[in-house]
């Protein structure tokens, strides 16, 4: 770009360029009204102030665009009536403030002739490289330890080509240092004085990557000491990690390429990890106050989550030096959470790295969670193997004891069955042998009331037919007739009496059938024993009396569902008893004595 002035007639002004001069630039700055034009990279003069313009910036060589010549042939005249600027009169022997700040400038340069080397904290360095500046101002602090106030302030600039150059060679470093508010370094510098506004500052010209390194693994040791004399440094490291860690808190800057990979390898493992997101700044000024408030969000829900995670992703090695501070390391040490750290790669090393587990990577703080529950999923399932081979062989035991106790139960009940049945048919035999005689004795009544009933008929009829032989020697034939027909009809119908007499003593004898059969079967002793009846039986039979037992006297009572032996003793409301030993205990329930009571 080369030296030239422009005019832009219709905006009535001038336009100024060139390559970035510090010296011009302080010329430039003294024009009337002029301003800085960020976007073309130009300086703006009203057109009125053209003939101090021209005249202000001869001696620098600097070019006329056509446009700008052809405007000065048409208004030549114009131009030369243009008042240049009144200078102030200075008196003889004093100094303008531009002449003491040149004369400063001068001796400061006589006695810093040579660049020197200066060590300094960056402060408000980083602001340059978001405003998209290509010369950086920013200041060098001095403090006696990190964290310390501060002791001494001095103001610094690099330009742009110094700093793209020094920049490149960071970058080319093995260090891998990046600059940036807040680094300790080592530039080299030379002082200067800013004449314009007698602004003392130093101009960086290079920058030892070596001296940053050494710093910055200075303050990791300082910060871990620290940690390790309040005896917390080993608090962490010392919690195991879950058998299980399915519920993860994550701290990282949200939607980050850390959070990607960290998610995705959790997602892609096929468990069914629980994974909660706490934004924090991992790099800048603000990345210890965030990630602290981090820190304690989940020291707050402790019970809720199984580990932390801390991942970030690539970066400088003076970026990890954001997690290098006391309150960072104390924080994470004190977390009733295993904590997990991936905050940077294998050859960089932070505090986070030697007070929690250490994984690198995010990708790898994730692999670390999986394999652990990949290695709790083997064990449970050689566990449940281990338990299903026990259940199996435990219920072959249980099986093989319900075989022979239901054989055993099989057996008994059969007998009791086969018992039963005896008692039962012999009940039924003594029912129909009494059913039967009842019958035979109903029968022969009802044949001897048929023989006498015929007996009676038959005198009954020979007598008529006397009394008819007798009455027909006197009668005529039909009278005769008509009488033997009314002694017919009566006969008949004394014959229908009979009949129906014959049937009802016949149906009255059959309810009596039934009803004895059914007071047997009322009376069946099983049966009164299942309604909560007993039989006692001493050692004269049947008990009906509780005087037929003399005190101290041993009896039995014979229930629905068993016998008992017992004791008689004097007063009647204390009774011992013991089950009985003999074979007619296991009578099932409800089943008939042998004997009636």
């Amino acid at each position: 770009m080369a030296r030239m002035i422009d005019i832009e007639e219709q905006h009535s002004r001038l336009r100024i360029s060139f390559p970035y001069d510090r010296e011009l630039v302080a010329v430039v700055r003294t024009l009337p009204d002029r301003w800085y034009d960020k976007h073309t990279r130009s300086w703006l003069v009203p057109l009125e102030h053209l003939a101090f313009v021209i005249s202000k910036l001869e001696a620098h060589h600097f070019k006329h665009s056509e446009d700008l010549r052809s405007y000065c042939a048409d208004n030549q005249s114009h131009a030369r009536e243009l008042p240049a600027p009144a200078l102030p009169t200075v008196p003889e022997g004093t100094l303008t403030v531009a002449q003491l700040n040149h004369q400063a400038r001068l001796a400061l340069r006589e006695r810093f002739a040579e660049a020197v080397w200066l060590v300094g904290e960056l402060q408000d360095f980083d602001k340059n490289r978001a405003s998209g500046y290509r010369t950086f101002f920013f200041d060098l602090v001095e403090r006696p330890y990190a964290g310390a106030s501060e002791v001494a302030r001095i103001k610094a600039v690099l330009f742009e080509d110094d700093r793209r150059r020094v920049e490149e060679a960071l970058r080319q470093s093995a260090l891998d240092v990046r600059l940036r508010d807040g680094l300790a370094v080592r530039v080299l510098v030379k002082i200067d004085l800013y004449p314009q506004n007698g602004r003392f500052q130093v101009i960086v010209q290079d920058v030892d990557p070596r001296y940053t390194a050494g710093e910055l693994e200075m303050n990791r040791e300082r910060a871990f000491r620290a940690l390790e004399a309040r005896g917390v440094a080993g608090l962490n490291l010392a919690l195991p990690l879950p058998l299980c860690p399915l519920r993860v808190g994550l701290i990282t800057s949200y939607e980050s390429d850390a959070y990607n990979d960290f998610a995705h390898q959790l997602a892609q493992s096929g468990f069914g990890f629980a994974l909660t997101v706490h934004h924090a700044n991992v790099q800048g000024v603000h990345t210890e106050a965030s990630v602290l408030r981090a820190l304690r969000y989940f020291e707050a829900r402790a019970s809720d989550f199984d580990v932390v995670a801390i991942v970030r992703g690539g970066g400088s090695r003076s970026d990890l030096a954001y997690f290098d501070t006391e309150a960072i390391g104390e924080a994470v040490c004190r977390l009733p959470l295993k904590v997990i750290c991936g905050v940077g790669h294998q050859r960089d090393v932070c505090l986070l790295d030697v007070i929690s587990t250490s994984t690198k990577t995010p990708t790898a703080a994730a692999d670390v969670l999986i394999e652990q529950v990949e290695r709790f999923g083997a064990t449970m399932e050689d566990r449940y193997a281990r338990l299903a081979r026990h259940a199996t062989r435990q219920v072959e035991r249980e099986r093989q004891r319900l075989r022979v106790a239901s054989a055993v139960l099989e057996r008994d009940v059969t007998r009791g069955v086969e018992r039963a049945r005896l008692r039962e048919a012999r009940a039924r035999d003594r029912v129909s042998a009494a059913v039967r005689r009842r019958v035979d004795k109903a029968a022969r009544h009802t044949e001897r009331a048929e023989e006498r009933l015929a007996r009676a008929v038959e005198r009954r009829t020979d007598d008529a037919r006397r009394e008819v032989e007798r009455a027909s020697r006197g009668l005529s034939w039909h009278a005769v007739q008509a009488r033997l027909r009314r002694r017919l009809d009566e006969i008949r119908d004394r014959q229908e009496r009979l009949d129906r007499a014959t049937r009802v003593t016949l149906m009255q004898a059959r309810a009596k059938l039934e009803f004895a059969e059914e007071q047997r079967r009322l009376l069946d002793p099983a049966r009164v024993l299942s309604r909560g009846f007993a039989i006692v039986r001493g050692p004269q039979g049947v008990v009906r009396g509780p005087g037929e037992l003399e005190v101290g006297a041993h009896f039995e009572v014979e229930l629905a569902g068993g016998r008992l032996t017992a004791t008689r003793i004097s007063d009647p409301d204390d009774v011992s008893t013991r089950v009985s030993s003999s074979p007619q205990s296991e009578l099932p329930c409800g089943t008939p004595p042998e004997e009636s009571p």
